[in-house]
């Protein structure tokens, strides 16, 4: 098997899309990236690059609130990124020279994604992102086939997370989006058909 190069691909969920979208800021063999319900704001950890220094948004725990389920709902802990005590934070996406995919699940419960992405967007170079968005899906968008986790254990918090979503467009959301971040691997990656084997 051989890599293809020069230029990668990186996916992200969640934190990882905030970070995946900080890999293309600074990283310029990232010709396409694909964030997934993710920030466009340096949350709860710095980001330490070489000689940059990224502060975050803190966490606002305390805003914490609880689902009929007692999941922890986590969407009101995010300051308004737009508030401008916070723009030291913004992950510099002006930088990006490939290409981002954003996919936002309009029922998340964790982050306000959408806004996240729009606000990304805003900033990048023209024609160099586009946004996939979801009406009823949830913040874990992935392939089909994968059921709706609306709440799940994750380590470090002492409750469930609630995740939000409806099992149906959220199901459409997961096929739909895999086709779309597919496409646009190919076309900013090249074709699977062309790889050496």
């Amino acid at each position: 098997l051989q890599v293809r190069g020069p230029g990668l691909g990186v996916v992200g969920v969640s934190k990882g899309a905030e970070v995946a979208l900080a890999m293309a800021a600074f990283l310029p063999q990232v010709a396409a990236t694909v964030w997934i319900n993710g920030t466009a704001f340096l949350h709860g950890n710095p980001l330490v690059y070489k000689e940059l220094r990224i502060p975050p948004i803190p966490y606002y725990t305390e805003r914490v609130l609880f689902t009929e389920l007692g999941a922890m709902d986590n969407s009101a802990i995010f300051a308004d990124p737009r508030d401008p005590a916070y723009c030291a934070s913004a992950i510099p996406v002006e930088k990006i020279r490939g290409k981002v995919l954003f996919v936002v699940g309009e029922a998340d419960r964790s982050f306000n994604s959408k806004l996240f992405a729009e606000l990304a967007l805003a900033r990048m170079p023209p024609e160099s992102g586009r946004i996939l968005s979801y009406p009823g899906a949830g913040h874990l968008i992935e392939p089909p086939g994968s059921p709706l986790c609306s709440n799940s254990s994750i380590r470090g918090t002492p409750r469930p997370v609630a995740w939000g979503g409806e099992p149906q467009p959220h199901a459409r959301a997961q096929e739909d989006s895999w086709q779309e971040i597919l496409q646009f691997l190919e076309l900013q990656l090249g074709s699977v058909a062309a790889m050496k084997l």
